[in-house]
């Protein structure tokens, strides 16, 4: 995952959210949860995934 990615998800998200504005049908509101969902998920994975190498940078760095 990169930002990029996450930048076309967050495209996507904003085109499901207007369709289900616009039409307000159920399925779409169930697949814009789930894209929701996966979207944050995938953003905590990153967030952690930083997190991870600032602590291994800082542990090499005391390792040296």
């Amino acid at each position: 995952m990169n930002y990029e990615h996450m930048e076309e998800l967050e495209r996507r998200i904003d085109n499901m959210m207007q369709r289900y504005e616009l039409y307000r049908r159920p399925q779409d509101k169930m697949v814009l949860e789930c894209m929701l969902k996966d979207y944050e998920a995938k953003q905590n994975l990153m967030i952690q995934n930083e997190k991870s190498k600032e602590i291994q940078g800082a542990f090499s760095l005391s390792q040296g």
